[in-house]
């Protein structure tokens, strides 16, 4: 996790989005700054699955881009 969002405020947005365990993962890289390619050799699926997950996440939490992603994630 980053400095700036701890542990328990990454799954209490979790829990409230209702994301998945996979999304959980896939958004905890995410906001990591990993590319597409990387998540996806990391967690042995391919870029495009990786690609869907993140339109779910953002859908769910009614974002549009990686920053805005980010700053409902610390409550802003």
């Amino acid at each position: 996790m980053n400095e700036w969002l701890t542990e328990s405020a990454f799954e209490q947005a979790a829990e409230k989005y209702r994301l998945t365990q996979r999304e959980k993962e896939i958004l905890n890289y995410w906001m990591r700054d990993y590319d597409y390619k990387r998540i996806a050799d990391l967690l042995g699926i391919s870029r495009h699955t990786v690609k869907v997950h993140i339109s779910r996440i953002n859908l769910k939490m009614q974002v549009n881009s990686k920053a805005s992603l980010i700053l409902k994630m610390i409550g802003a």
